[in-house]
């Protein structure tokens, strides 16, 4: 028998372990190979002549590789821990420490080459479809197939060079001494969870410092930029790692101190949750991790998807905006005008308000008659009195200051009101002012004239938002032009991309998930399955095993989630001036989503464990 056939063997017998992981390799080859197939597609060039594109593709399947990384890592501990038995038997047998680090690397590449060439076939059946949604995203007017090669060999070096670092570096972690040790793992008792308190609390108070001082914008959090960050995303992972190894340790004290402890298997289930506590709460920690970014990726990006409307039309109010500058010809401006008003007269039923306010372009603030602010349709009317002014907003999300009047030579105005909505493009001000007829007369700074155009269903009109600033664009002496329907049309563009990629990393992170938790269960299978056949030498039922692990199961699987979904609902209860209720809803949403899969998942799981465990 050759050493080869031994490793091929090896894996054939013990197949269960190296399927999860052959599986979630090939899930996470062929998503960074289908972002890397639409990267390098010849039509990305004439799409995006920046290639901003083309490089946020290539970044999204980066991350997924430095992900894999990880991902990869902990699975061949899982695997190294399982076979600690198999690998133990060898080495009695005679087979030399150098030896099993060989068979133990040329077994992970055997299914790392396999995992890497499943994927890009895969990839190659999936890519026409996956193109077709990436057109449709991307709005090309041909984005077929082509054959790859740029892809297929970027994938196949990176994960190649991927397996061999993870294989040769955790084969080196492979001593006699501890496989040795571990052959005893049977009687070799779990260390039992630590009460740390302290620790709870000091990364608690961390945490919450760090976070209010970036939320508030405090000024010695803006000195350190990045780092801020940084500290805060790692004490939050250590906060949410004492959160929940102590949560498990106290449950387990609660549990034991019930009156229904010696009832049923309540004693049965609590003293191996005690037993095991320690491995329990990391994999609890881990799902709770990356069900985090499954909630925070579909979440943030789906609402910021779904607000596209709302936040375009609070930069721009109006379907088209013409704003003529002094410089500008009455000619200029009436040939503009009427191309303007005929091609969206086609379109149907238009509203036109004309405006107009002075500007004092040092200072980037505009004055406005009652008059003419009233002329514009988007908002209410309002009346002043003849010693009163009030403010409109110029840039989208910026307070203004109302009190900059007070440095102009307009005699003794009081504050009546502010209007927080920008009433025409955000950034063509820093301000409105509102002032009587009678002092907007005496303002001697030049007249810019607005007219602006409302259509209805006006996020149909792309078209007509193209003829038009296709032939009226910004000329900055001249006149300015704005359209929310084509800024409406540019951020649903970016924000189905960020979607689009979005999606596919909260997948990756519940495949990882599903994965973690697999391994889990497959490393304590044999260990478990002993114990409970020696259990039900004593009369334990299976009925009554069934009820033991199902609620070991409930605790691995729905822990974490709600663990997750507590953290996120906290967050957005800090952040809840920050964040619109669009967000909560979907927010909302994807949770109840998730917990449904999770659901379906928590009985296919508990049916195939159960079945391992009896059989």
């Amino acid at each position: 028998m050759s050493f080869n056939h031994i490793v091929v063997q090896n894996i054939l017998r013990d197949k269960s372990t190296y399927i999860s992981y052959f599986l979630s390799s090939v899930f996470s080859i062929l998503i960074f190979f289908l972002f890397s197939t639409t990267a390098f597609h010849p039509m990305m060039t004439e799409i995006d002549t920046t290639s901003t594109l083309g490089i946020t593709m290539l970044l999204a399947g980066f991350f997924i590789y430095i992900f894999s990384f990880v991902f990869i890592i902990y699975s061949l501990f899982a695997f190294l821990k399982k076979k600690t038995k198999t690998l133990g038997l060898f080495m009695m047998t005679g087979a030399s420490l150098k030896q099993i680090r060989k068979m133990v690397f040329r077994e992970n590449m055997l299914v790392a080459g396999a995992a890497i060439v499943i994927a890009i076939a895969l990839g190659l059946i999936i890519a026409p479809l996956f193109l077709m949604v990436a057109k449709k995203i991307l709005r090309a007017d041909s984005f077929g197939m082509y054959v790859p090669m740029q892809a297929i060999m970027l994938t196949v070096v990176l994960f190649v060079i991927l397996f061999i670092v993870v294989s040769k570096w955790m084969t080196r972690l492979i001593k006699k001494e501890e496989i040795v040790q571990l052959l005893k793992s049977d009687v070799t008792q779990e260390k039992l969870i630590s009460s740390v308190p302290l620790k709870l609390v000091l990364s608690t108070i961390v945490s919450a410092f760090l976070f209010v001082s970036i939320i508030k914008e405090m000024s010695w959090i803006a000195s350190f930029e990045t780092l801020g960050y940084i500290a805060l995303f790692v004490s939050l992972l250590l906060t949410l790692y004492f959160v929940v190894t102590q949560g498990v340790l106290l449950a387990i004290r609660l549990l034991q101190r019930r009156s229904s402890y010696f009832q049923k298997t309540n004693m049965l289930f609590v003293s191996n949750l005690k037993a095991k506590g320690r491995s329990h709460a990391h994999i609890m920690y881990l799902l709770t991790i990356l069900l985090l970014g499954v909630f925070v990726c579909t979440s943030v990006l789906y609402s910021s998807y779904y607000n596209v409307k709302k936040n375009a039309e609070a930069a721009y109010p109006y379907s088209f905006q013409y704003v003529s500058l002094p410089n500008n010809t009455s000619e200029a401006e009436k040939k503009d005008l009427t191309f303007i008003e005929e091609t969206l007269g086609k379109e149907g039923k238009v509203t036109v308000d004309y405006s107009a306010f002075k500007a004092d372009d040092e200072q980037w603030i505009g004055f406005m008659s009652v008059s003419n602010y009233n002329a514009l349709g988007l908002h209410e009317p309002i009346t002043l009195k003849d010693n009163e002014y009030y403010v409109a907003a110029g840039n989208e999300g910026v307070h203004p200051n109302t009190e900059t009047i007070h440095d102009y030579p307009f005699g003794e105005l009081h504050y009546a009101g502010l209007e927080e909505k920008n009433i025409l493009s955000t950034g063509l001000r820093n301000a409105y002012f509102i002032v009587p007829d009678e002092v907007y007369e005496t303002i001697d700074y030049p007249v810019y004239k607005v007219f602006a155009y409302e259509v209805d269903q006006w996020t149909d009109k792309v078209e007509v938002a193209e003829i038009i600033l296709s032939r009226i664009h910004t000329e900055p002496d001249l006149h300015l032009t704005a359209s929310k329907i084509d800024l409406y049309d540019a951020e649903k563009f970016v924000k189905s991309i960020m979607f689009f990629i979005g999606f596919m990393l909260s997948l990756i992170f519940m495949s990882a998930a599903m994965s973690i938790l697999y391994f889990y269960l497959q490393t304590s299978l044999a260990g478990e399955k002993e114990k409970y056949v020696g259990i039900r030498k004593i009369g334990l039922s299976v009925k009554e095993l069934s009820s033991v692990v199902t609620k070991e199961l409930a605790t691995l699987i729905f822990a974490p989630f709600t663990i997750a979904a507590i953290v996120l609902f906290v967050a957005m209860f800090g952040m809840h001036s920050y964040i619109s209720s669009t967000f909560s809803q979907m927010t909302a949403i994807g949770v109840g989503i998730f917990l449904l899969l999770f659901v379906i998942s928590f009985f296919i799981i508990r049916r195939s464990y159960l079945n391992k465990l009896v059989n």
